[in-house]
């Protein structure tokens, strides 16, 4: 067996977090085994996946057929998502490759079959980036494994192709559809309430795990096959249906002690019905998109072993390991976090080895109240954005946008400075920014004096002034004497939640419940 650093790194064991792109991962881990081992890797028993996707984004948006104004999005997270998708040369590349016929891709059929009808558009670009991962994601998968894909009524008939493609229609089980409840009246349409989740299994003769669950049906009245129950009703044990109501697995409310903020998370009873139903004590359940780890967590407490992966710095590093010590009641020394750096030299080659896993971490790292991009493409020098609690007013607009680039090359020029500076000026809704390096001495004197041509701005809450470009180098996060030390700027909203945060959050402390 290699014991080379390398080969530590790509490995992929039981009760770990993972801190990146999951495509990165997953090629690392089929790679690795092939290796070691000179075949494909079959090392999940169950993959449950809930990709980047909104269900409430306008629909218009992901087909390009209306500009979104991304100075008015709510919170950070919507704005991500908002230009998440958008279509551009990475985007036309990855079609390109999926759909080239000399390319025996297992997804290549259905990509070249949506291709024709639909535009180049957000759409495809998702459909693209879905395909290569899910069909990473089928080789990671047991013969006799399962794979449950959450999405909505935006994208599932895409995705359903495509699963068919990669998974096999006769490994097709079930459409499952989840209902639930919340708030919000929608006047021109039936209301919105409800999910799919597509469930395959790898091969369906080999013997999938499944144990069915069974239901309660209550009756008025008796019949030959009626039981009674406790307090007098009629009833028969029947196996539960594919549709599934929300009173059993109902979201997590505002008020709920499992909410962490996220605007897609997950009930554990949701997760505990699909894992309880697909896998035994002892399975391996993967979920490469884990966001704020309740997929992990349900595993950890139904004594199945995890692989979570996730792409946010935050979900991985903070919520996920948080809510595996709390919640799962895991041991601190049973819980290992992949990928993120631990000190200054880690992030130094982290820059070098994967630049867009650095920019993640560096903006999610700088301030609480930051969100990175999470899909790389030319996004116009902007890597992340963060928005203030309490909008600037000046001419007569109010702003509220705070800018990020990360340069983790190792010396970034005093253009890059002016050109961000140009970025600044001309994004709607931008009030200032923060300008990111790896070291403390890749901010120049010139970079100074570019930076301080910009000015300053005020707080709409307060007299105090704020550098309009500032910088922030990585050295800052770590360094014991400048530990925790963040960008001089007012006070920053939620980034998941848009409202004000918490004074832990605010401060980068520790809390009780979630590690900041």
């Amino acid at each position: 067996m290699k014991t080379t650093q390398e080969t530590k790194k790509t490995e992929m064991k039981a009760g770990t977090v993972h801190f990146g792109d999951c495509l990165k991962h997953l090629k690392q881990w089929i790679q690795w085994n092939k290796s070691l081992f000179e075949l494909t890797p079959s090392l999940a028993d169950l993959i449950y996946l809930d990709p980047p996707w909104n269900s409430k984004a306008n629909y218009n948006v992901l087909f390009g057929q209306s500009k979104a104004d991304l100075a008015d999005c709510a919170t950070a997270q919507e704005t991500a998502f908002v230009d998440m998708w958008q279509w551009g040369k990475k985007a036309e590349e990855r079609v390109e490759r999926l759909c080239d016929d000399n390319e025996d891709h297992p997804a290549g059929k259905s990509m070249r079959g949506l291709r024709e009808f639909i535009p180049e558009t957000g759409m495809l670009n998702y459909c693209a980036y879905m395909a290569e991962r899910l069909a990473l994601l089928r080789m990671m998968l047991k013969e006799t494994g399962s794979i449950y894909l959450h999405c909505d009524p935006t994208a599932s008939h895409y995705l359903k192709m495509i699963m068919d493609n990669i998974f096999g229609a006769k490994n097709f089980r079930n459409e499952i559809v989840w209902g639930y409840r919340t708030q919000g009246v929608a006047k021109r349409w039936w209301p919105r309430k409800h999910d799919y989740i597509l469930y395959y299994v790898k091969d369906h003769k080999s013997n999938p795990t499944f144990k069915p669950l069974m239901e309660r049906q209550i009756y008025e009245k008796p019949f030959r096959h009626t039981k009674k129950d406790e307090v007098g009703k009629h009833y028969v044990d029947t196996y539960k249906r594919d549709v599934w109501d929300h009173d059993e697995t109902r979201p997590p409310i505002s008020q709920s002690p499992e909410r962490t903020g996220f605007p897609t998370q997950k009930p554990l009873k949701l997760l505990k019905r699909i894992i309880e139903a697909s896998t035994n004590e002892g399975d391996v359940v993967l979920d490469p998109f884990c966001g704020c780890g309740t997929t992990v967590v349900v595993a950890a407490m139904l004594k199945r072993k995890f692989v979570g992966i996730d792409i946010s710095y935050y979900s991985a590093k903070t919520v996920t390991y948080s809510r595996l010590q709390n919640e799962a009641r895991l041991p601190e020394e049973e819980i290992q976090i992949k990928g993120i750096p631990e000190d200054f030299e880690g992030a130094k080659f982290l820059a070098k080895d994967d630049p867009f896993s650095f920019e993640i971490f560096a903006v999610e790292a700088c301030h609480p109240g930051m969100m990175a991009n999470k899909i790389q493409r030319g996004d116009k020098g902007i890597d992340g954005r963060g928005k203030l609690l309490h909008p600037v007013k000046e001419k007569g607009k109010k702003k509220s946008m705070i800018l990020v680039q990360v340069k983790a090359k190792e010396r970034p020029a005093p253009a890059d400075v002016d050109a961000f500076a140009n970025v600044i000026r001309n994004t709607k809704g931008a009030v200032a920014g923060v300008f990111i390096t790896v070291e403390r001495n890749q901010w120049t004197p010139r970079m100074r004096e570019i930076a301080a041509q910009e000015g300053t701005f005020k707080a709409s809450s307060s007299a105090e002034e704020y550098p309009r470009l500032q910088h922030w180098h990585v050295g800052q996060f770590f360094y014991k004497t400048e530990r925790r030390q963040r960008p001089h700027l007012p006070e920053m909203a939620d980034p998941l939640s848009g409202k004000e945060m918490t004074i832990m959050k605010q401060t980068g402390f520790l809390s009780r419940k979630y590690r900041i």
